[in-house]
C-alpha cells in the first residue's frame, strides 16, 4: 500500500507523510447522516437483550498477541479464511500487521498521524494509509472484517463511521470493536458509549450485533484514577480495591436471590472502563424466483 500514489479511478494525486500516502479529503467535501428514528428505540428491547451478552472468550488475549486486542475478536479472526483482506480503523502503531499477515490475511491499518501513539508501537512501521474514518477511501464491499479497537470514542461523527465501515466490508463481514464507557475524557474522546449506546450504533448502520458486552479487566474505577494525573497514576491500586469491593458484593447478593447471569452482565456494565462488541454486516435476501406464466396457461379456467 505505500507505493499508492494516485486514485486509480479517478487520478487524483496523494500526498505523503514520510513515505505514507496521505488520503485526507479536501476540506470543502461535506456529508449529509441521516436514519430512521422510532420511539421504540428508546426503550431497552428484547432485540438488545438477545445480544447483551459475553462471547464464549472474552478478556485480553494475552501477551503473545498484539497490544488491545480481545480473546473474543481474535476467536472471530482466526475463523476466516486465508487470504481475507482486514481493515484496522484507527491502528496506532500497526501492531496488528505482522500478526495478521503471518495468518495470511491481506491487512491494511489506517490512522490519522503516525506519531499520536507511544514511541513503542511506532516501531512497528505505523498505518499503511493516513485517512479520516468518516472518508473511508475504498470501494464498497472490500473487506472481509474491519477491526477498530479504543478508537470510537475520539470520533466525532459514530453514526457516518460506522455506516463507511458498513459500506467497505462485505456482506456477511464482521465489524469487531471496543469503545470507551466510564474513562475519563482523554485525547479530544467525543462520545463514550453504554452497551445500549453500542447497539445504538451499530443498529443504525443496518449492522447485526451478535454480541455486546462490558469490557473485561478495566473497571471505571481503576480507569478514573490510572488516566486521572501524576499524582492519582500510582494510586491506581484503589481502583481495583474499589472493584473487588463491588464485585464481591454483587455476587453475595446474586447468591442469596439466586440472580441469573443476565444480573451479572449488568453489574458489570455499570461500572466497565468500555464496551466491546461483535457485529455482522447482513447478507441481503435473495427475492424468490418466481415462475413465468403465459396468459394461455390458463385459458379455459
Amino acid at each position: 500500500m505505500h507505493n499508492l500514489s494516485a486514485c486509480q479511478q479517478c487520478g487524483s494525486s496523494f500526498g505523503r507523510v514520510d513515505g505514507t500516502p496521505k488520503l485526507f479529503p479536501d476540506k470543502s467535501l461535506s456529508r449529509t447522516v441521516s436514519f430512521e428514528f422510532r420511539p421504540y428505540r428508546s426503550m431497552r428491547t428484547d432485540e438488545f437483550e438477545s445480544c447483551f451478552s459475553y462471547p464464549p472468550r472474552s478478556g485480553s488475549a494475552g501477551d503473545d498477541y498484539p497490544y488491545h486486542l480481545d480473546a473474543a475478536h481474535l476467536d472471530v479472526i482466526n475463523q476466516l479464511p486465508e487470504n481475507s483482506a482486514i481493515l484496522e480503523i484507527g491502528c496506532g502503531g500497526g501492531q496488528m500487521r505482522k500478526f495478521l499477515q503471518s495468518r495470511g490475511y491481506r491487512y491494511i491499518g489506517t490512522d490519522v498521524s503516525k506519531t499520536r501513539v507511544f514511541k513503542l508501537l511506532q516501531e512497528h512501521g505505523g498505518p499503511d494509509i493516513l485517512c479520516d474514518a468518516h472518508f473511508l477511501p475504498f470501494a464498497d464491499c472490500a473487506f472481509d472484517l474491519v477491526y477498530s479497537s479504543a478508537v470510537t470514542e475520539h470520533l466525532a461523527c459514530p453514526y457516518l463511521v460506522a455506516q463507511e465501515v458498513a459500506r467497505c466490508l462485505k456482506p456477511g463481514g464482521h465489524y469487531l470493536g471496543n469503545v470507551s464507557f466510564l474513562e475519563p475524557w482523554h485525547a479530544d474522546s467525543f462520545f463514550h458509549m453504554s452497551p445500549l449506546g453500542v447497539f445504538e450504533l451499530l443498529t443504525q448502520a443496518k449492522f447485526e450485533p451478535i454480541h455486546i458486552w462490558p469490557g473485561q479487566g478495566y473497571s471505571g474505577f481503576r480507569a478514573i484514577i490510572n488516566m486521572g494525573n501524576r499524582v492519582t497514576k500510582p494510586l491506581t491500586f484503589i481502583g481495583d480495591a474499589l472493584f473487588f469491593l463491588y464485585n464481591s458484593g454483587n455476587r453475595l447478593r446474586n447468591m442469596i436471590r439466586a440472580a441469573d447471569g443476565h444480573r451479572y452482565i449488568n453489574d458489570q456494565a455499570r461500572v466497565s472502563g468500555a464496551t466491546d462488541w461483535i457485529a455482522r454486516c447482513p447478507i441481503p435476501l435473495k427475492e424468490p424466483i418466481r415462475e413465468s406464466v403465459h396468459p394461455s396457461d390458463n385459458a379455459g379456467q
